[in-house]
């Protein structure tokens, strides 16, 4: 079966009950407002029968209140009829009112009694008030008679007013009965609804949970199992081994995914040995790289050597001729003093005793003095030139580092101008592959020299600082070299560290400093180099080395 056939049946199945749901709820919500409109009928039925039994009473009440004025004022009261035509005439007010309100309920079969009783007692009634004034002899005759008639005719209208009162309580009881009924009904009929409701409610949570399960098993369980399949195949490197289950589009795409990650598998084979093969050779390649990089260093200090080498020797050898002058004198003085010993006959007379005696000891330290010289130049060279092969970072000495590129490179700006070193003298050991350090710095020397050269005119001299400074919060050294030479050129600002770029002329500068000291400051080192320079004012370069490196030794 396929998915739109599972989606189709389970929205009929949905919607199906959905609709008989909603069926048996309007027409529940009908029977209900239909029993509501009933009750409020036989409200209103209740309400008029209760108006009825009022405006009956109130008649039964004037009527009787005639019969009872004659029982409470006295006999000889003059005005006791006035009171009772009053009450005749609001009697005939409340019967006229039932005949013409309550006709339907009241026929005339039991109204005309009434209607002609009360003309027969107000007929007694007036009898009785004419013979109560007569002055005739048979006055008494005439109070028997008229009051005889006044009870014949309140006995009718009584058995009439009976009549009426038992008709209208028995009404007002049936308006009551049925309106008990109704309530009765009306409850029974909403507990049966509510419980009707309850249980086709039920039916339809089954309906929807069966549907929701179905749907789980269709859907969801398969689509779950195909998704852990593939990752325990792709992330986990696991057999794809799972069964075919579901719609046919999930059947389907299980199959096809087993065959896809079962290809997929031979070929990530294929591909990772081709992959590790290609790493090692990217790994030996980088290494060569790396190597050359270190050699292209090196060779370009040894460069910078041989072009310092005749400036070297000069250093070498003034303090050189001096020890030597110094020595050959004390030589002189020794064979004298030797032969004066021996009394030789050509031995020096006292004179010359006096003079080798009296400048001996100065010549002894001028000589120490020029070897030492020539110690310190030999020592900065040889830790000037030195390689470490494997480019390891060990914590270094800079300040001593720089004061020996600064021996070696003294050939280049002693005659151009006056170096002055500001290096902290607490500087602490920092982490670097020094001989790359030394030739950066040494370059950077030489290119102020030669700017200060290139400015100054003959005879004059510029100002060359060369500064360390350590910052703990910024966990890092910085080295300042500056000059007051003629500054770079701002339009060649932002090419000075590419290789090859130079604006020497031909054949004195190869554009290789500077790039290879940013190489060295920021792939080496991971620091970075920079520099601030105005035109006619001078260049300062900066060197920020941090004190951790990521593959120093210890």
């Amino acid at each position: 079966m396929k998915v739109k056939t599972y989606i189709g049946l389970l929205s009929i199945g949905s919607i199906g009950g959905a609709l008989i749901v909603g069926m048996f709820g309007w027409w529940m919500l009908s029977g209900i407002n239909q029993s509501n409109r009933e009750l409020e009928q036989e409200s209103r039925n209740s309400g008029n029968s209760s108006s009825e039994y009022q405006d009956i009473h109130a008649f039964l009440s004037t009527t009787r209140g005639c019969f009872e004025a004659f029982e409470i004022y006295p006999q000889n009261f003059s005005g006791i009829y006035g009171v009772v035509r009053d009450r005749m005439v609001l009697a005939k007010e409340g019967l006229n009112l039932i005949s013409n309100k309550y006709i339907s309920n009241y026929p005339d079969a039991t109204l005309r009694p009434l209607s002609a009783g009360l003309r027969e007692l107000e007929d007694a009634i007036s009898s009785m008030e004419k013979s109560s004034v007569s002055t005739s002899r048979n006055k008494m005759a005439l109070q028997q008679v008229a009051g005889k008639a006044y009870q014949d005719a309140r006995e009718n209208i009584s058995q009439h007013l009976n009549t009426l009162e038992a008709n209208a309580e028995q009404r007002m009881w049936e308006s009551k009965q049925a309106m008990e009924k109704k309530i009765v009904a009306l409850r029974e009929e909403e507990s049966a609804n509510t419980i009707l409701f309850f249980f086709v409610s039920g039916l339809y949570l089954i309906l929807v949970g069966t549907l929701a399960i179905i749907t789980y098993k269709s859907f969801a369980s398969p689509i779950h199992k195909l998704e852990a399949a593939a990752k325990n195949s792709i992330d986990r490197n696991k057999p794809f081994t799972l069964a075919e289950s579901g719609p046919y589009e999930i059947r389907s795409v299980t199959k096809r995914l087993r065959g896809l990650i079962n290809g997929l598998e031979a070929r990530v084979k294929k591909r990772t040995a081709a992959l590790q093969h290609s790493n090692e050779k990217l790994k030996l390649e980088m290494e060569q790289r790396k190597e050359l990089e270190t050699q292209l260093v090196h060779a370009q200090k040894m460069e910078a050597v041989g072009q310092l080498a005749s400036g070297i020797a000069h250093e070498i050898n003034s303090p050189s001729q001096f020890a030597n002058d110094n020595i050959l004198f004390l030589k002189d003085s020794t064979d004298g003093f030797i032969k004066k010993l021996n009394q030789d006959p050509d031995a020096p007379n006292d004179g010359d005793i006096e003079f080798f005696k009296e400048n001996a000891p100065e010549a002894v330290e001028q000589a120490a003095e020029g070897i030492s010289r020539i110690t310190t130049i030999v020592k900065s060279m040889k830790n000037f030139a030195y390689r470490d092969a494997e480019s390891a970072k060990r914590n270094n000495d800079l300040n001593q580092a720089i004061r020996s590129t600064v021996v070696v490179a003294t050939n280049e700006w002693k005659y151009h101008a006056e170096l002055d070193l500001s290096l902290q003298e607490d500087l602490p050991l920092v982490p670097c592959n020094i001989g790359e350090i030394n030739q950066v710095v040494l370059n950077l020397i030489v290119n102020g020299a030669h700017a200060i050269r290139d400015r100054i005119t003959e005879g004059q001299k510029g100002n060359l600082v060369v500064s360390t400074r350590h910052y703990p919060d910024a966990q890092c050294v910085i080295i300042a070299i500056a000059d007051n030479g003629g500054g770079i050129p701002a339009k060649v600002q932002a090419r000075i560290f590419e290789p090859f770029f130079t604006t020497k002329e031909v054949g004195v500068g190869t554009g290789q400093g500077l790039a290879i000291a940013h190489n060295v400051i920021v792939k080496s080192h991971q620091g970075q180099i920079w520099f601030d320079s105005k035109e006619g004012v001078g260049t300062t370069f900066y060197i920020k080395l941090p004190m951790t490196q990521a593959n120093m030794e210890q």
